[in-house]
């Protein structure tokens, strides 16, 4: 799916940032609630900004369960660890650690 984003983005004409702000967030941002964590923890240091971020993702995609695991890109981790390791590294706000590793466990399924 973003595959097909960012072609679609690549046949937008330039111009100016500001007037394609609703596009490029649309092509650009999370597919489902995990991605939605994964894009907005990490960097939170107080429960308050966690329990935010889990409001918001969870407004924002409703249902959970509809995610497809993530397929290895170019920016992406590989695994389990890999996504752990990029996305907990330097959060030591409990809630957000564990929002984290279970985005990355849905995400990035272990084997």
């Amino acid at each position: 799916m973003k595959f097909i984003r960012i072609l679609l983005l690549s046949l937008l004409p330039l111009g100016s940032p500001t007037a394609h702000a609703g596009p490029l967030s649309w092509l650009l941002g999370p597919d489902n609630y995990w991605e939605c964590i994964l894009d907005n923890m990490p960097g939170t240091l107080t429960y308050g900004g966690s329990m935010e971020v889990v409001a918001q993702c969870g407004r924002q995609f409703p249902d959970k369960t509809r995610y497809e695991p993530a397929r290895p890109w170019i920016f992406k981790p590989k695994n389990f660890s890999g996504c752990l390791e990029k996305y907990r590294e330097g959060n030591q706000e409990p809630l957000a650690r564990q929002t984290i590793y279970q985005a990355c466990y849905f995400l990035y399924p272990p084997p």
